[in-house]
């Protein structure tokens, strides 16, 4: 579907959306952005754009003009969860990495052996 040339915000916006697809329902929004933004004469202001990319998190959806606000608020979602997804896999990589160092370190322990008592 062509996007609009007037829409180089909602462009950009719908272009790092597309990249952090996980579910079906983001693909879904994405693909009514994409419907909007090609019957839609108006446009994110481009600093507004810059803004929500650099820091999502601190950005307030409630600035940006209808209709595009819902979208805003699923990139942010989308982000968020980007975030958990990523703190999930380190936390399993460092719990990987010590168990791994502690199976090396009770390999590296020698047994004590036991002498029989002479009772």
């Amino acid at each position: 579907m062509a996007i609009s040339k007037n829409n180089q915000g909602i462009q950009k916006l719908l272009s790092v959306m597309k990249k952090m697809i996980r579910e079906v329902n983001d693909k879904e929004i994405c693909n009514k952005l994409e419907i909007l933004v090609s019957s839609e004469k108006e446009d994110i202001p481009p600093h507004m754009i810059k803004d929500l990319l650099e820091s999502p998190l601190t950005f307030d959806a409630s600035k940006v003009p209808e209709p595009y606000t819902q979208y805003v608020k699923h990139y942010i979602y989308m982000v968020k969860r980007e975030e958990r997804l990523n703190q999930k896999k380190e936390e399993l990589k460092v719990k990987k990495e010590k168990e791994e160092e502690s199976k090396k370190s009770k390999k590296k322990t020698p047994k004590k052996k036991t002498q029989p008592k002479n009772d």
